[in-house]
This record gives C-alpha cells, sequence and structure tokens, in this order.
C-alpha cells in the first residue's frame, strides 16, 4: 500500500521522505497495533494501521477524478496540485487519529511486566520499548475522536508540511473541517475522506461496492447484522435503559425493541455499502434466529413485553438477544437496567397477554404462544435538504407496532382524546385509516416530548406558521413501506394548510452559519389547539417560509 501512496502522488524522493514517508512513519508509531474499533471494522491488532492506510489510498485514487481547487483557473490548478494532493494524504491518515485518545484506555507497561500507568495520547507517542495493554472505553461519546483531531496533528504531519498548508488559508479551513469531521464545511476534500472511509470499511466487513476496493472477504448475512448490531450498541446510537429508548439491558439479555432496532440497524448497514440486506424484517428476524443469535419466544422470533421504570411504563415487541453475543467481553457490558421487564404470555391470538411473570434484571420466561406483529420495511434512507450533521443516536420514533394493554394505562398508544375532527389511538376506525393512525402516533408523540424537535436532523420543527412536518420523512419515520400512502391518508384529514397555490408542500428556507438550503414539509396551524395536551417549543428562527412553492 505504501508503494502505491508513492506513487500515487508522484513527488521527488526527497519530498516523499520528507512530507509523506515522516508522516506514515509517525502515524505507525502513535498508532501501534491497536484495533480500529471493538467489535465493528478492522477489529484486530494491527486493524488502525491498516484502515488508515487504506483510507489513504482510497482518497487518493479518488482525488485524480478531481481538478482541485475546484472552479479555478487551469494555472490556480496546476500551481496548487501537490498541496492539494498532500492535503487529501494527510486529512485521510488522520481522519481517525482520536480513537486512541478519546476510545480506549491504553495501560503501559516496563519490560519486566511492572505497570508504568495510563499513556497520554494527548502529548506524545508510547515511549519505546514498553509493552500495552487496550481496553475500550464503555462510555464513549459517538464522534468524539474526530472533534479532537486537529490536536493531534503536530504529532504525526512535519511542521514543514503543516507551514505548506497554511500558506493557503482557504485551503487551511478546509482541511482542518475535514481532519474533524465537519464533512459540509470541506466540501470536496470532505466528499473525498467521507467516500474513501466507506471503501476501507465496507471492504473489511465485507460489503460488496461496485468502485475500486482493496480485496475483502464476504461475510454471512447474519455476521455483518451481528457486526453492525454490536457497532450500534458501542456507539451509543442505540439508546439504552431509559424512558424513550430502543432497548434495555437485564443483565444477561438484551431486549430490543423489534422495528425500531432493526430499521436502523438496516439504516446502518446500507450506508455501510452493504447489500443483499432484506427490506422486509420478518425476514432479518429469521436469519438471527436460523444461526441463533437471538433467543426465541417458543417458535417465534418477537417477544411481546411491558418495560416500567419510575413513573413510566411502555408495553411494546421485542427481540431477545444474548449478552455474551453482542458483549463477549463482560468487562464491557452496559449498566443493568433498574426497572422491571415483563414478558407477556399470549393466548387465543388475542392482543392481550396476562402478565403473570414479573423479570427484574432477570431471565424471559419462555413461552409457547406469543403474538408477533410483524412489519415489512424498506431500507432506502430517506434525505432532505436539510445540512447533515454528526449525531449520536437516532430520531426518536414512537413504537407503531404496539397495541394498549387493560393492565398498563402508560402504553405507547395512551394518546387523550383530540377534537371531534381527529382520531386518535382509541378510534376504533384508526387501525384501518393509516392517515388516522399517523395523526394519533403524532399526537401521542408530541403530548409526551418523543420526537426530536427544531434541530439538525429532526423531523419536526416549530416555527412562527405552526408546525412543520418533514416530508417524507416524518412519514417514513412511522411506516418506511407505506409512507406514500400514510401520507396521501393523512392529507385527506385535511388538518394541514395548504400553499397559495393549492399544493400540499410547503417550502422553507433554512440559513446556517455557513450555509443555505432548504426543507420540504407539511405545515399544521395552531397545532396546539388540533392537538389536545401539547406544548410546542418556540419558533425555529433558522427557518422562514419561501415565496415560492410547489
Amino acid at each position: 500500500m505504501v508503494r502505491e501512496i508513492q506513487q500515487l502522488v508522484g513527488v521527488p524522493q526527497a519530498h516523499w521522505q520528507a512530507l509523506y514517508q515522516d508522516a506514515l512513519l509517525a502515524y505507525t508509531n502513535y498508532v501501534q497495533l491497536m484495533p480500529a474499533s471493538e467489535a465493528h471494522h478492522h477489529a484486530v491488532s494491527g486493524g488502525l494501521l491498516r484502515h488508515g492506510l487504506e483510507v489513504v489510498l482510497h482518497a487518493l485514487r479518488l482525488r485524480r477524478a478531481h481538478l482541485l481547487p475546484q472552479g479555478a483557473d487551469t494555472e490556480e490548478i496546476v500551481a496548487k496540485r501537490d498541496v492539494w494532493t498532500y492535503a487529501v494524504f494527510s486529512a485521510a491518515l488522520l481522519h481517525d487519529i482520536g480513537k486512541p485518545l478519546m476510545d480506549q484506555i491504553i495501560t503501559c507497561f516496563d519490560q519486566n511486566g511492572k505497570e508504568i500507568g495510563p499513556w497520554d495520547a494527548l502529548t506524545a507517542p508510547m515511549s519505546a520499548n514498553s509493552w500495552y495493554r487496550i481496553r475500550f472505553r464503555r462510555e464513549r461519546e459517538y464522534g468524539l475522536h474526530e472533534q479532537v483531531a486537529p490536536l493531534l496533528t503536530r504529532l504525526i504531519i512535519p511542521s514543514i508540511a503543516l507551514t505548506w498548508l497554511a500558506a493557503d488559508r482557504g485551503l487551511l479551513a478546509t482541511w482542518l473541517a475535514a481532519v474533524n469531521g465537519t464533512h459540509e464545511e470541506a466540501g470536496i476534500l470532505g466528499e473525498i475522506i467521507q467516500q474513501a472511509d466507506g471503501l476501507s470499511v465496507a471492504a473489511d466487513l465485507g460489503a460488496s461496492t461496485n468502485t475500486t476496493r482493496l480485496p475483502g472477504t464476504r461475510q454471512p448475512l447474519h455476521e455483518r447484522l451481528l457486526t453492525g448490531l454490536r457497532y450500534l450498541l458501542n456507539e451509543n446510537q442505540i439508546p439504552l435503559n431509559r424512558n424513550g429508548a430502543a432497548a434495555w439491558f437485564d443483565g444477561e439479555r438484551l431486549w430490543l425493541v423489534s422495528k425500531r432496532g432493526i430499521d436502523t440497524l438496516r439504516e446502518h448497514l446500507t450506508q455501510e455499502g452493504h447489500t443483499g440486506i432484506p427490506s422486509r424484517n420478518d425476514r432479518i428476524f429469521d436469519e438471527l434466529q436460523q444461526n441463533g443469535i437471538l433467543i426465541p419466544n417458543g417458535d417465534r422470533a418477537i417477544w411481546k413485553a411491558t418495560v416500567s421504570g419510575d413513573n413510566w411504563s411502555h408495553t411494546l415487541t421485542f427481540i431477545c438477544l444474548p449478552a455474551t453475543r453482542l458483549w463477549p467481553n463482560s468487562d464491557s457490558r452496559p449498566d443493568i437496567f433498574e426497572g422491571t421487564i415483563t414478558p407477556h404470555e399470549v393466548m387465543s391470538n388475542s392482543e392481550t397477554g396476562t402478565d403473570d411473570s414479573i423479570i427484574s434484571r432477570g431471565t424471559p420466561q419462555q413461552s409457547d404462544q406469543s403474538h408477533a406483529h410483524e412489519i415489512p420495511t424498506q431500507s432506502e434512507p430517506d434525505t432532505t435538504d436539510l445540512p447533515v450533521t454528526s449525531t449520536s443516536g437516532f430520531d426518536p420514533i414512537a413504537y407503531y407496532t404496539v397495541t394498549s394493554s387493560p393492565n398498563n394505562q402508560q402504553t405507547r398508544n395512551d394518546a387523550s382524546p383530540a377534537p371531534d375532527h381527529h382520531a386518535t389511538a382509541n378510534d376504533p376506525d384508526t387501525e384501518n385509516d393509516p392517515g388516522q393512525a399517523f395523526a394519533a402516533w403524532l399526537h401521542e408523540g408530541l403530548k409526551h416530548h418523543r420526537f426530536e424537535t427544531n434541530s439538525t436532523n429532526a423531523r419536526i420543527h416549530s416555527v412562527k406558521e405552526g408546525l412543520l412536518l418533514i416530508s417524507p420523512g416524518i412519514f417514513k419515520d412511522f411506516d418506511r413501506e407505506n409512507w406514500n400512502l400514510v401520507q396521501k391518508r393523512f392529507q385527506k384529514l385535511k388538518l394541514h394548510k395548504k400553499t397559495s397555490q393549492g399544493t400540499n408542500i410547503h417550502i422553507y428556507q433554512v440559513t446556517g452559519k455557513r450555509k443555505k438550503s432548504r426543507l420540504n414539509g407539511i405545515l399544521i396551524e395552531d397545532p396546539e389547539q388540533l392537538f389536545e395536551g401539547i406544548v410546542l417549543p418556540p419558533a425555529n428562527s433558522h427557518l422562514t417560509l419561501s415565496d415560492s412553492v410547489s
């Protein structure tokens, strides 16, 4: 890989040694034989070194397809060719350099095995002739390693190279944005690094790709599903053990909300470049069950259970997975949920089970019957014109698969009656009309503050004209398989305001610090009168209704 990197940059030998080779040696000395992740891509000895070299190699290959800087005249492109190539090389090399500092705990030992203490990864490489032990932090924040990367650049990049980059202030700003993971501000440089990173990850995990890639072996589907789930849990992208979470851990088993968890897993794998991921959840359940990854409920994959904490309780559908498959190292397991998890035994295909076995940090009792409410989903990710930023976790999607239990009055479908022109979850016709079901789901989520609002990736925004529902994102959150029908049926209820041209979709201009974009959505006037018992935050000052509508 190093030989091909040298061929791609195409500089004289003296420049190669002073700028590129010294950086590669410093990087190698810094990362040693550390893995790139605990249970995801390049999770082996030396994984971080190999991943770094792969990303550099892919990035330099991709760089050949671009004239940089974009939009410059021929003379400037020729004059700045080498410095832009170095910007691509160095940003790719540094993109994960913060992992040893933020994601790992590294303890050093002398040659006699005596513990020296923790390595201060912020100030210098490890001392020579020392041994070290690596452990991953249990509570690490997703994406934080990217934010600290600029602090470590002087340990890797030669001073002469930093001076060279800093001579072009515009390039320096773009380069810093790419290094710290602010890809939307890094422009084409950020796009190259993201694509190169994805190619390396996909190749290591066995995902197929139509672009150039390093050799990799395609993993069986169940292994890719398990690896992806481990990653989402270890990076805290699946919220645990709290009201509104997507999973709860009882000490021996993880109870994962079936639809929400698998939808998130599918979207993650799709973004990584995996193909062949089933669009139907039941097929994924079967794959996990057939390969012994989940704990079956009799002959079914789905459990129905009530999870309860302090002053809250929800009845949901779950899949149940043993801790040993998700966290082979017991030291890396999360805290145990302090509340109770109550599996239901469903009799005669009834929706309501008997709560005769309460589980507190315990084991699900195997029952012969369980109601599995399966909803097929699609794998295509939702896109809007809102700028993308890094997030930990995912949108607080309500649990569409659950029905109320007479023994539990605080389930996910406990919405209060709305005005008489609006159906609620307790309306007998709601299940037959996806538009009314969506309205009830929206009402309940707003009432109990289950939706992310007014943030970059939110599906719901408070605006001075009322409540803006991002389309089609909010409808895909409700039902990815039939979202188009859901939206059409919701529009039939005539709860929203149409544009001056008589159409349903309003356009809002988004004004950020450095860029402008737009959002498309359905506007509901006077939402606090329409949906009883809700209180909205102040209007999002970054959104302005556009004069042009479509």
